[in-house]
């Protein structure tokens, strides 16, 4: 495959290389206008390659850039590329048309930002076509300081490609959210990618990120001219040439902006499913692909027993091929599915005689003077249990703890992450209670960070540390540990926990520089939030689990089930009255908006719902 670039040429000069490339086979990968429109300048890369029939045109003004839409998409096309130049009312265009693009697409120009607190009609119309199902496929910033407008295309996005778009990021700023998009996780533990870069006369930069895959790649901006060849040229040394290529400003303040990859189409996923394939039980396997491929899902598990004895435990993976191949024996982020080794650990204590049900949580762990003097009459089982006085859910409460660490290390002047108890005492000193202890059942992951506490307290041991020695290995359960909250952390056998959120670290306090949520930018350190959502395991080692220990709840095996939802993860476990234990792990929570209530049918309780496990499990005479 071979490519070609150029920058910093005249329209007619454009026209030259134009006429010469489409007659050798080169089609265009990426255009743009910029410059003065009364003399406007282009910029372009090409590559050789054959495709759908296309069209393109360029130094128009924004009449014939519609007319040029309206005759296209009249005879088949669909707009893939838009770039523009100049003052609105002065604008100069250029777009590239493809025929046989699928599914929906939208194009628009001459959109607004908006003053400053006002409403801005792109981003408005961005998210109107995310909520669409659409992309984001190609963007321009142009206009004045004053007055700044956008053009776009966005097409159908049928395998739910994440994506982020920052519309008007100044020069000085954009480099701080580069270096935080790219971290997030994807095919590799860094895997989004800058899809387009596009930048106004005064580089104010537009530009989105997206987490498919075309390989090696590397991205530069705020280039000059010089700086872009002698960087090509760098890049065509490793076998990378431009992909992306967009320009703003007049003549020697021109500035640049690229992208090089060894290819500009993105790879394709693969479908691939491990552990030992059961033929009565293959349409377990086609249910999971379904969802993981309506989902987006890259790496998923499920596994079922009955009486203890495991029937089906499988892993899937719907990625590219750079991907790792998930194992049935591979761990998940669990979320609040944690929360049951937590339900385990306390009750061998109970069992131990070492705790009792009624025992007070806060005068056991030596605090005192509470904010609220109900406090003091929290036991331990009420954590447990959710009654003690806790409700992550209320409207004006004041927030989970749990997935706030950083608010509560810097209200509490420590310098330094928290722990477990400082948590503790920062809800016990400054937080008033949601209702009465011994009240109703509301949902609070602090009560089992405590609870976690108490055990810690009572055993002199780390939480983890007794609950492996207690609780899992007599059982075995070797595929259960505690996430790292960093990602250099996290050992390869640990599925990527993917999520698009970014935020600040509650490890690095001095930081400002946003991080991915599943590495601490939810405000959650995993290590000490263990217990209510901190470990990992596998799908089949929550099975073995739940045969003898409650899904929620404590004491042994019961009718029961648990669901956990955390950035990067969305886990389930079920017991059933006739023996049947399963669980279902996947790698994320970030679903189509429309097709989160897919999910809940996945693992409604209903026998009687299509697309349900439990509608599968009552059909197949081999579990059952």
């Amino acid at each position: 495959m071979k490519f070609d670039s150029y920058i910093d040429v005249t329209g007619a000069e454009h026209q030259a290389r134009f006429t010469k490339l489409s007659e050798q086979g080169y089609r265009l990968i990426s255009i743009s206008v910029y410059g003065n429109p009364s003399s406007p300048r282009y910029a372009a890369a090409w590559v050789q390659r054959g495709g759908p029939a296309w069209q393109a045109v360029h130094g128009v003004d924004a009449t014939k850039y519609q007319s040029a839409v309206d005759k296209w998409t009249a005879e088949g096309y669909a707009p893939v590329l838009v770039s523009a130049t100049g003052a609105f009312a002065h604008a100069v265009f250029a777009a590239v048309f493809e025929k046989g693009v699928k599914g929906e697409w939208q194009a628009r120009h001459g959109l607004p930002a908006g003053p400053a607190g006002g409403p801005d009609a792109f981003q408005q119309q961005n998210a109107l076509e995310r909520g669409k199902g659409l992309i984001l496929r190609s963007a321009t910033i142009y206009g004045t300081a004053s007055d700044r407008r956008y053009a776009a295309v966005w097409h159908s996005n049928p395998t739910f490609v994440k994506w982020h778009l920052h519309p008007a990021e100044p020069g000085a700023g954009y480099q701080a959210v580069f270096d935080a998009e790219v971290q997030l996780p994807g095919v590799l533990l860094s895997a989004y990618r800058p899809a387009q870069v596009a930048l106004s006369e005064d580089q104010v930069y537009c530009a989105s990120f997206r987490d498919d895959f075309v390989g090696e790649w590397a991205a530069s901006h705020g280039l000059s001219a010089t700086a872009y060849e002698n960087e090509r040229r760098r890049q065509a040394e490793k076998g990378r040439y431009p992909i992306g290529l967009q320009g703003g400003g007049v003549g020697a303040r021109a500035r640049f902006a690229a992208i090089f990859a060894k290819q500009d189409v993105t790879a394709e996923r693969v479908w691939t499913a491990t552990g030992t394939a059961i033929p009565e039980l293959t349409g377990f396997d086609g249910t999971m692909k379904s969802f993981m491929v309506s989902h987006g899902v890259r790496a998923a598990q499920l596994a079922i027993a009955r009486e203890g004895v495991m029937q089906l435990s499988r892993a899937y993976t719907w990625a590219e091929p750079a991907y790792r191949i998930t194992q049935p024996s591979d761990r998940f982020l669990l979320a609040s599915c944690s929360k049951m080794f937590l339900a385990a650990a306390v009750q061998s204590l109970y069992d131990a005689k070492k705790l009792q049900t009624t025992t007070k949580v806060y005068p056991l762990l030596g605090f005192s003077g509470p904010a609220d003097a109900r406090s003091d009459e929290i036991t331990v089982q009420q954590l447990l249990d959710h009654t003690g006085g806790y409700d992550d859910g209320k409207t004006g409460s004041q927030y989970d703890p749990t997935y706030s660490m950083r608010q509560i290390a810097e209200a509490l002047n420590l310098g330094g992450p928290v722990t477990k108890l400082d948590v503790a005492r920062y809800m016990y000193e400054k937080y008033n209670l949601d209702f009465a202890p011994g009240g109703p059942e509301k949902y609070s992951n602090y009560g089992y960070l405590l609870a976690s506490a108490v055990v810690e307290h009572v055993t002199g041991q780390d939480y983890f540390a007794y609950l492996n020695g207690a609780v899992l290995a007599p059982a075995g359960l070797g595929e259960v540990a505690v996430s790292s909250t960093l990602a250099a952390g996290r050992p390869r056998d640990q599925a990527i926990a993917e999520d698009p959120g970014l935020g600040l670290s509650p490890l690095d306090l001095k930081s400002t520089a946003p991080v991915p949520a599943v590495y601490g930018g939810d405000q959650e350190i995993k290590e000490v939030s263990a217990a209510p959502a901190g470990l990992a395991c596998s799908a089949q080692a929550m099975v073995r689990f739940i045969h003898t220990h409650a899904a929620w709840g404590n004491g042994g095996r019961m009718v029961s089930a648990r669901e956990g939802s955390t950035p990067g993860a969305s886990t389930f476990a079920r017991s059933n009255a006739d023996g049947v234990d399963w669980a279902v792990v996947f790698n994320t929570r970030d679903w189509p908006r429309e097709d989160a209530a897919t999910y809940k049918r996945l693992i409604a309780a209903d026998p009687s719902l299509p697309g349900s496990i439990e509608r599968q499990l009552a059909d197949v005479k081999v579990i059952r």
